[in-house]
């Protein structure tokens, strides 16, 4: 695949979903309230697209691959499970929750297994941006166009983080939103956490075809040098 192919791929994944925010956009009020309640179907979506991207690296990338960057479907795994609230719903006061640990309302054992899990988290973030951050911003400006699709992921998910209770975080301010600003907000944030793992699929393909390519360079070079 050429680098222009995939720049093309990355473009289209990024028009696909800014043009699902705008169709939903367009829907009779009760339809978007369906679409985008919480458990709702792009929530669903959501966590479908991230088991998806946990079977392409499987499917799509050399095991050794898979096994030496074993944090990055940990963390899309971890992404899933935060769609699905897990990270809310089998604890006293939530597991990103300083009350969770700082409080007296969590029973003991809770409190261990809940503060070991958070440690793994916390060390499997840390492991990948360790490992990944340094080669990630380096092929960026190479205009590595899975690199550039991840990019746009991070996008989705600062935008998204951002807008996220937006009437809660301006009302300190004395700045009240609309009820109509709210819906569109809630569109673009909804659609929004859905584009983060399309474009997240769209970089392991493009990655595996690079690994593809940088594959068959290197057996064709073995080849000449053994002629």
């Amino acid at each position: 695949m050429t680098r222009q192919t995939g720049f093309r791929l990355v473009f289209l994944g990024t028009m696909a979903v800014c043009a699902m925010m705008l169709l939903v956009s367009l829907f009779p009020y009760d339809t978007q309230r369906l679409l985008l309640t919480e458990s709702g179907p792009f929530e669903a979506l959501s966590v479908v697209g991230y088991v998806i991207c946990i079977l392409l690296m499987f499917l799509l990338w050399p095991v050794a691959e898979v096994a030496g960057r074993w944090y990055l479907p940990v963390v899309l795994a971890l992404f899933a499970c935060r769609e699905l609230d897990l990270d809310k719903i089998p604890f006293t006061e939530g597991l990103l929750k300083a009350r969770q640990y700082t409080g007296d309302t969590v029973p003991t054992g809770e409190l261990i297994w809940s503060g070991a899990i958070l440690i793994g988290v916390v060390l499997t973030v840390l492991t990948l941006l360790i490992r990944e951050i340094p080669g990630f911003f380096a092929k960026v400006f190479m205009a590595r166009p899975a690199c550039h699709a991840v990019l746009v992921g991070l996008l989705f998910i600062g935008m998204c983080k951002s807008i996220d209770g937006l009437e809660r975080k301006l009302a300190p301010y004395g700045i009240d939103v609309s009820d109509g600003l709210n819906r569109y907000t809630q569109i673009v944030e909804e659609v929004g956490e859905f584009g983060i793992p399309v474009m997240f699929g769209i970089a392991i393909y493009l990655s595996a075809a690079a690994l593809s390519y940088s594959d068959r360079r290197t057996d064709k070079h073995r080849n000449e040098q053994r002629a």
